[in-house]
């Protein structure tokens, strides 16, 4: 639900707030319009103390537009500001903007101004900036209407559309969406399997693609030409980079991995003892690399994952992006009133939080229910445990346990990270990058991992003492940081400080725009072996040749 106010609105500026009730941590896109021409389109992400103060979200609501040379100034100007995303008009708008009565009342006051000067300096003044006014009037009067500058233009496809709060993936191509239009690119996305979802939260960003029958439909028959084409995850670099080839050809094709996926399931194979699935993981890795040579540009979150694809590609333009992961403040429970910092020590819980639909998240959890939990809880019956995510199979939303407490409907990961003392990552298998970890260390809670959960991260020395080297000490571990309050306090700077670092903004931007950035093409990409999908599954490919193994472990 929409709620917002028109503070202001004057020739030279426009400011006021909005927020989505449903949605407090989602900044919204906003139309100003003047007599129904559309002025500009502002994010309402500007930091409000005064909408905090009162219990109205976050903070960063407000939105403040301003117009350097101002409104004609002899035109009745109607002010309206409303929600991109559907419409909704803000209170106090529209706002009216009467016209200067006549221009002999322009001239008295400059009569009032010209009396009031006192010497050579100041009428020499006061006619440099009449001299201007109407250098700004004139300019305005004579514009020409020639076409604007060629705007860059982007296409985000993924097989979903994004929910950031149910998994990193999610997170990543929202952050990087965001990035895109901070880059100057006009954004399309388009969801290649839930073209008919509800409107999501990435749409008040974007220009949706939803209204067209296909993604096929859509390379093919578009009517603008894409600039950029990012691709995101194996499937979809799978489905479309050669048409995209044919189709496309003057585009920058950029093949975002997430993450390897025939590594983490030769890691699940080796774990789970399922010597079944390492067909389809080398299957999968002929594939992997394949789009990664075939693409413009690569783009990995794992420092890990960067070092194995150089290797096994020494020609391809690779690139490790991070994702933008803000550090916040965590409260112990939800208030209307200014957040504040609480004690770690003041929490009695520990955490786990993961997408289920993942494997690895539910090998995860269910590792710590019945292998972790057990001993602690004789250990120390005083700690409890939350366990939170999406798609939380019926095993575990049913288990009982002493002290567990399951959140399989997460609708305030805020409220979630403020009951912790300490979160848990205990991985077996996976790639990529862990957005649990990132999130756990953005909110000030220290992360105990496995090195599974820890790979690509880069973590500095002052974190290292998080990483337990054996699945079977986690509990042990768990006890002792638990009871070490100096020691949670400096891990919880230490974590804070990473991610300002190695997962800010400015971090991310930098990397994304040296990824999107073309280099010269000396040759075209033969992708003429991936025109079928359903090779995928194939354990081999005719058509190329192995080169560089990248080695599983």
């Amino acid at each position: 639900m929409l709620t917002g106010h028109l503070d202001q609105a004057c020739r030279t500026r426009i400011s006021g707030w909005a927020i989505d009730t449903a949605q407090p941590h989602q900044p919204l896109a906003l139309l100003i319009t003047a007599n129904g021409t559309l002025l500009d389109r502002v994010i309402a992400n500007v930091h409000r103390p005064d909408l905090l103060r009162a219990g109205l979200g976050p903070g960063p609501h407000g939105f403040d537009f301003f117009l350097p040379t101002g409104l004609p100034a002899h035109e009745r100007q109607i002010i309206r500001v409303t929600c991109e995303r559907d419409g909704t008009e803000l209170a106090n708008s529209p706002a009216l903007i009467d016209p200067t009565t006549s221009l002999d009342e322009a001239a008295a006051s400059f009569s009032t101004l010209a009396d009031a000067t006192n010497n050579f300096t100041e009428i020499t003044h006061a006619i440099t900036l009449l001299r201007q006014a109407l250098n700004r009037q004139i300019a305005r009067l004579t514009a020409t209407t020639e076409p604007p500058a060629p705007t860059r233009r982007a296409l985000v496809i993924d097989s979903q559309n994004p929910h950031p709060e149910h998994n990193a993936g999610a997170n990543a191509i929202t952050a990087h969406l965001l990035a895109l239009t901070r880059l100057g690119y006009e954004v399309h996305f388009a969801a290649a399997d839930a073209l008919a979802d509800p409107p999501t939260p990435i749409q008040s960003i974007t220009h949706h693609a939803a209204t067209i029958g296909s993604i096929e439909e859509l390379i093919a028959h578009a009517p603008i030409q894409f600039d950029l084409i990012y691709l995101h995850r194996l499937t979809i670099a799978a489905r479309y980079l050669p048409l995209l080839r044919h189709h496309c050809p003057k585009a920058h094709i950029l093949y975002s991995v997430a993450d390897l996926h025939h590594l983490r399931l030769a890691r699940e194979a080796a774990a789970r003892d399922l010597a079944q699935l390492l067909p389809r993981a080398a299957a999968l890795r002929r594939t992997e690399l394949a789009l990664a040579e075939a693409a413009d540009a690569v783009i990995t979150h794992s420092t890990a994952e960067a070092d194995l694809l150089r290797t096994a590609l020494p020609r391809a333009n690779l690139h490790q992006v991070p994702w933008h992961v803000p550090t916040r403040p965590t409260r112990t429970r939800p208030t209307r009133t200014r957040p504040t910092r609480t004690r770690l020590t003041s929490r009695t819980a520990i955490g786990f939080i993961g997408h289920f639909g993942h494997n690895p998240n539910h090998d995860a959890a269910t590792r710590l229910i019945h292998d972790i939990l057990p001993a602690l809880h004789r250990a120390n019956p005083a700690i409890q445990c939350l366990i939170a995510g999406s798609a939380m199979p019926v095993s575990i939303r049913h288990h009982q346990a002493p002290n567990l407490v399951l959140l399989p409907d997460l609708s305030d990961s805020e409220n979630f990270w403020s009951q912790l003392r300490l979160s848990v990552a205990p991985m077996a298998f996976g790639a990529g990058v862990k957005g649990k970890v990132l999130d756990s260390l953005a909110a000030g809670i220290p992360c105990l991992m496995s090195p599974i959960a820890a790979e690509g991260l880069a973590l500095p020395p002052a974190l290292n003492d998080l990483i337990i080297a054996d699945l079977a000490d986690f509990t042990a571990a768990i006890l002792a940081l638990y009871a070490n309050p100096k020691r949670l306090r400096a891990l919880s700077r230490a974590g804070r400080t990473y991610i300002n670092t190695h997962w800010s903004q400015a971090a991310q931007d930098q990397a994304l725009r040296a990824a999107c950035t073309p280099l010269p093409k000396f040759r075209q990409p033969d992708t003429q072996h991936l025109l079928h999908p359903e090779r995928i599954n194939e354990p081999h490919h005719p058509h190329r040749r192995e080169r560089n193994p990248i080695q599983s472990r």
